[in-house]
């Protein structure tokens, strides 16, 4: 929509004819016209009358006028080039911290990228410990002081072979714990009656839980990012050509 159209919706909306229009605003009739045809650009001075006359504000103005119209033929009004100014830097400020927005997002993601693919919080080795029963050593010892062998041996371990000289003082009920903490290759377990011997089998690595995450999140915000970017590129080109 042109300046011309627009005041000749106005005039038509407040029923006012041309003649009768141009003695409100104290000018000839055939200027008017020029005006409402678009032949004639307003100055600053009839710009101003003619929003009073019309009781609308500059904004409600230039309202549906298409942008391209405005640049090219209204910016010689102080107040019009000085609000599409400001909208213009309002707009380029919008536009920055969209874009840093984004680019943050992306330098977030490849962070977490490399937190989960280096391993730098979580690791992703895992290690098996077994152990092949409880051994009841102390508790058999202590036992053989007043009961006999053969009771103290059934009672802990659960068999008893007297014709065996090195008798097995460990049970054979078997226990392992899979952990992401190296423990070394073997470590003792107390327990309330006897103790366990683990030893280190390394299993294959299994990405942890945390590096999961990281990665997950990684993805999520490359890809709100590169998004953002690319629709914040589309926007710029679209007010570009406007």
């Amino acid at each position: 929509m042109t300046l011309g159209e627009k005041l000749r919706a106005l005039r038509s909306t407040s029923g006012w004819t041309q003649p009768e229009f141009a003695r409100k605003l104290g000018i000839e009739q055939s200027y008017l016209s020029k005006l409402e045809n678009d032949k004639s650009i307003p100055s600053t001075e009839m710009f101003d009358k003619l929003c009073t006359a019309y009781e609308v504000t500059p904004d409600e103005m230039l309202k549906d006028l298409d942008k391209d119209y405005i640049r090219k033929n209204l910016m010689h009004i102080p107040i019009i080039a000085n609000t599409s100014n400001s909208k213009h830097e309002i707009a380029k400020g919008k536009r920055k911290a969209a874009v840093i927005v984004c680019s943050t997002f992306i330098l977030v993601a490849v962070l977490f990228f490399f937190i989960a693919q280096l391993e730098l919080l979580s690791s992703n080795k895992q290690y098996e410990y077994r152990s092949l029963g409880i051994d009841f050593k102390h508790e058999i010892n202590e036992c053989l002081k007043n009961k006999e062998e053969k009771h103290c041996y059934i009672k802990y371990t659960g068999e008893y072979i007297p014709q065996v000289y090195d008798k097995t003082t460990h049970n054979w009920v078997p226990d392992s714990i899979i952990t992401r903490e190296y423990k070394g290759k073997s470590f003792m377990k107390k327990l309330d009656e006897g103790f366990r011997d683990y030893h280190v089998k390394v299993l294959e690595d299994k990405r942890s839980p945390a590096n999961n995450i990281f990665l997950i999140l990684a993805v999520f915000l490359m890809t709100l990012g590169v998004l953002g970017l690319i629709v914040e590129a589309r926007f710029y080109s679209i007010d570009k050509s406007n």
